[in-house]
Formats: C-alpha cells, structure tokens, sequence
C-alpha cells in the first residue's frame, strides 16, 4: 500500500510558546506528536529532544528480521530525556507525552505514553487506538462515566504517565492490521480535547488530500479558541498505483 502522510504544529490562540513537536519520517513509515508538559520548565525542550532522539535513531525501526519492541525503545527515550531534565531543571525536571507508530507490511505498530492520541477512521467509523494516562481516565476506569461530573478540573490534563519520569516508565502498545483506505491521525490534546469526535472523524473522511485535511482541523480546534498547541499527523492508506 501508498502512505499519503502530512503534518501540520500550531500555537493555537491562547498559548505563548508552542511546546508541541512532530516527526515524520517517511522511508521508514515512522511518525509521532510529542507534547511537552506546560506545567513544567523545558517542556519544549523534552518534546524537541524526543524528535531529535528520534531522528537519530528511527531507521533501527525499519523491521527486517524481527520486529522492534517500542515499549523498550520508548523507555531508552525515556531515561535520555529524563537524565537531561534533571541536568537542566534538578528541582523538577521536564516532560512530554509521545505517541509513536510505525507501519510494516500493513501493520500499524504504536507506542504510547501520555494523553496525545492516534486514531483510525476505517468505513466511516472513528476509533481511538490509545488511552489517555490521566488522572481523569483513572477516575474513569475506577468508578465509570458518573465520574465526570466530580472530575476537579485540573485532572483531564494532570498526567500519570510521561517521557521525563525518572521511575519506570509503563509503555502502552497497540498492534492493528491496516487496509487500503484506511485513515490515521495522530494528534496532541489541543485537537481533540478542543474538537469532538464526530467532527473530527467527518473532516478526516472527507474527499481530501492529507495537506487539507490535517490545516482543515487545526482550523477547526483554532476557530474554538485554540486554548492549546494543535499538532497532527494525517494518513492516507491507499492502494499502489
């Protein structure tokens, strides 16, 4: 199958420094969102970080014999990350969230660490392939959706999880097996905690280019409020010519 990929970070409106990052690499079909912790200093600087550990490193992705294991590549990511911020910020350190995928004979591999998120939009229908790592989702899991309406308002954005954290780290992994015509999006919180889903899975079913695709919601999560950085990833799986 043909990847159409693109990849769009935004500001937002209300922020003063976009600390969210990207990485696409496209030989090896390896590409994630990062989104450095604002209640921390250098949040920036760890998704920055992320991305260059990326570069540096993302063809050791490219499966040849056997396959990669991303939680232990995260967790390598992790404790670089996490030694500098303490260099850099020894009373508290930095963070960032890393959503990270790789695709490979049809499969969608993904390491997941955070409350950014990838989805699939497959017949129609939109699926998040990651769970949020939240106080908010650990109110959820324990007590169900009757949670919400006590959730304290810091906790859909208070994580449990991060690249930075000197403790070990727990990696989410998800394996799924791709069709042609398939879309995947990866995105940080500034989209879809800003964006419902409905919206999101119409705009990225749309006859449209992944260019479009990917400006068209960071438009939408700008024309309501933009309260956050908006970074995305689009996929387009499709059929080789």
């Amino acid at each position: 199958m043909q990847i159409h990929a693109h990849a769009l970070t935004d500001q937002g409106q209300i922020r003063h420094e976009n600390q969210d990052a990207y990485f696409m690499d496209e030989v090896n079909q390896v590409y994630a969102v990062a989104d450095g912790l604002g209640g921390l200093p250098g949040g920036a600087e760890a998704s920055r970080r992320i991305v260059e550990l990326l570069q540096a490193s993302s063809e050791r992705l490219r499966v040849q014999e056997a396959s990669v294991d991303l939680a232990e590549f995260i967790i390598g990511i992790n404790q670089i990350v996490a030694s500098e911020s303490m260099e850099s910020h020894p009373m508290t350190g930095s963070g960032s969230t890393l959503t990270l995928c790789q695709i490979t004979d049809n499969q969608l591999q993904i390491g997941h660490v955070g409350d950014s998120a990838a989805y699939l939009l497959r017949d129609g229908k939109l699926q998040k392939l990651t769970v949020d790592h939240t106080l908010e989702q650990e109110l959820i899991n324990e007590h169900g959706e009757k949670a919400r309406q006590h959730m304290p308002p810091e906790y859909p954005h208070t994580l449990t999880r991060c690249i930075g954290q000197e403790n070990e780290l727990r990696v989410d992994q998800t394996s799924v097996q791709l069709q042609s015509g398939d879309r995947i999006l990866l995105c940080t919180d500034g989209l879809n905690k800003v964006v419902a889903e409905t919206e999101i899975a119409q705009t990225l079913g749309a006859d449209l280019d992944p260019e479009e695709i990917t400006r068209r919601l960071t438009e939408t999560a700008n024309a309501q409020s933009g309260p956050d950085n908006i970074t995305i990833i689009t996929l387009i799986l499709s059929d080789c010519d």
